[in-house]
């Protein structure tokens, strides 16, 4: 089953050679599979019902900021963090934003194709 998952894996960095699907799917806690095409995969992170099963309102920013801990960049700025997953389609960034007690208030994903400057907001359950 390992050499069958790393088989699949060593594929799919045929078509997705930085990040993988799974990689954002990880972070968010949620599965995303590696052959979904990249505008199937934008289509699901933006859908009105997505939400992430990590990422809570008001938890700790420390806390926050490791989910994305294999994002390839990750930019900390005094109210927000920039977690970004390189693709030959154009970087996904995910937009983390924080209140003065450093607790997660907001999230959006950004791309390219987004035509809204702020991105999509991800639904944030509070429990």
């Amino acid at each position: 089953m390992r050499f069958l998952n790393n088989l699949t894996r060593f594929i799919a960095r045929f078509r997705y050679p930085v990040s993988l699907p799974e990689d954002i799917g990880q972070a968010l806690g949620t599965d995303i599979s590696n052959s979904i095409p990249f505008p199937s995969l934008l289509e699901q992170l933006t859908s009105p019902d997505f939400q992430s099963n990590k990422l809570k309102k008001y938890m700790e920013r420390d806390q926050a900021e490791a989910v994305f801990y294999n994002a390839c960049v990750q930019e900390r700025f005094f109210s927000n963090t920039l977690c970004s997953y390189c693709f030959n389609e154009g970087w996904i960034e995910f937009n983390l934003n924080f209140d003065e007690n450093d607790r997660l208030r907001r999230i959006y994903i950004q791309h390219k194709t987004i035509q809204n400057d702020d991105g999509i907001e991800i639904f944030l359950s509070s429990e």
